[in-house]
C-alpha cells in the first residue's frame, strides 16, 4: 500500500465514524402516542404529552404503564421473570416494551400513525 492509499482509507474511516456518531447523537423522531396491543389486538392508544398511568388487565395478567415527561415504561407487571419491567423509559418512533407472558405490546407511534398503515408495512 501506497502513502495515498493508507490517507485514504483513513479519510474514509473518519468520515464512517463522523457519520454513525451523528446517527447515534441525533437518534429516532420523538413520537406522539403509544399504541398498546395485548395479542395483537388494540387495546389502547395514548398521548406521550399527557401525564398518566394506565392499568391493562388482560386475559394473561395485569400490567401498569405509566406516561410521564413524554416517555413510557413500565411500573408493574405480574409476570413471573418481569423483565418488561427492566425496558428502559421509551419516547422515539418505533421503541416498544414486551411483555411475552402478558403477551402485551407498547409501541411509541407518530401521529400519522393508523392501523391500516400498521398492517401495509
Amino acid at each position: 500500500m501506497k502513502k495515498k492509499d493508507v490517507c485514504l482509507l483513513a479519510l474514509l474511516l473518519a468520515v464512517a465514524a463522523v457519520m454513525a456518531l451523528f446517527i447515534k447523537l441525533r437518534g429516532g423522531y420523538t413520537g406522539e402516542r403509544i399504541v398498546v396491543t395485548i395479542d395483537g389486538a388494540f387495546f389502547g392508544e395514548y398521548r406521550l404529552s399527557e401525564d398518566r398511568t394506565i392499568d391493562v388487565e388482560g386475559d394473561f395478567g395485569q400490567n401498569r404503564i405509566v406516561i410521564q415527561n413524554g416517555s413510557a415504561y413500565m411500573e408493574a407487571a405480574d409476570c413471573p421473570d418481569k423483565y418488561c419491567m427492566a425496558y428502559r423509559p421509551i419516547s422515539k418512533t418505533n421503541e416498544s416494551i414486551i411483555c411475552l407472558p402478558h403477551r402485551l405490546v407498547v409501541q411509541v407511534k407518530d401521529a400519522e400513525y393508523t392501523e391500516i398503515d400498521g398492517i401495509a408495512r
